[in-house]
């Protein structure tokens, strides 16, 4: 009983700290003009375009993400090839690398290949760095499903390909949705490569509007804190709905 207390009181503290930042935040947007601050925000030109980049951008990555991670994941749990476990650990390795650490190279390839201020200047090195975590989930979650469900599909005569769409797709949703959410979370918020990729003001997002605006309300700090609310809101939002599908993905993808 004590223990059981003494956790929930833990568990509570560590709530308000993470929402103490949120309440600040929410706080010091609604100073001074209230929500007149939110609107001023809303009328700026060009936040509907950035809104629409973000979008883009992070859904295409998404669907990369859940496309590519489940098909690779499949592959590395329930088929056998030559040189799989090495190639499994060469794709873990983009779990080390910092975005700071390929910033360089990484933006000489986008000049390269014409990709400055487009989708897939952004959408791409997302998805590539997202799918090394998607892989350790969806893998994780393939492996706690047995291998005499591929058999058996295969002894039917459905093939391999057909089992994994018919037989272990299904089985791993609430992974999926894990990955998915984790995955819009990151996309929506990163910056560094917003920043440094959208080099035209049409196509930048919505990570880099409180930089600009910085200059235009530049003592005005409550309306830059509204912009900071309003980006962060979808996540909220999407996080909220799908707290316990999210946490039941992480669950069953991390324990084998």
């Amino acid at each position: 009983m004590r223990s059981g207390r003494l956790a929930l009181l833990l568990a509570a503290a560590v709530t308000v700290l993470w929402m103490l930042p949120l309440a600040q935040l929410v706080t010091v947007s609604l100073r001074d003009g209230g929500l007149d601050n939110y609107a001023a925000v809303l009328r700026q030109q060009g936040l509907g375009r950035y809104l629409l980049n973000s979008a883009v951008v992070t859904a295409v990555t998404v669907v990369l993400v859940l496309a590519l991670g489940s098909v690779a994941a499949f592959a590395f749990s329930k088929l056998r090839f030559p040189g799989r476990t090495a190639l499994y650990v060469l794709v873990l390795t983009g779990l080390m690398i910092p975005v700071a650490a390929i910033l360089v190279p990484l933006t000489e390839l986008e000049t390269a290949l014409g990709w400055q201020s487009t989708y897939q200047g952004l959408f791409m090195p997302y998805a590539a760095l997202s799918l090394p975590f998607a892989l350790v989930i969806l893998r994780n979650t393939y492996d706690s499903l047995p291998d005499e469900l591929l058999e058996a599909a295969v002894v039917d005569g459905a093939g391999t390909w057909r089992a994994f769409v018919r037989v272990y797709l299904p089985l791993t949703a609430p992974a999926l949705v894990m990955v998915g959410i984790w995955t819009f979370l990151n996309s929506w918020n990163e910056f560094l490569l917003a920043l440094m990729f959208m080099v035209s003001p049409d196509m930048r997002t919505v990570t880099v509007v409180p930089a600009s605006f910085q200059l235009e309300f530049f003592v005005d700090v409550p309306k830059i804190f509204a912009a900071l609310v309003l980006i962060q809101l979808p996540v909220v939002v999407l996080y909220g709905l799908m707290q316990r599908t999210f946490e039941r993905g992480l669950t069953a993808g991390a324990i084998k």
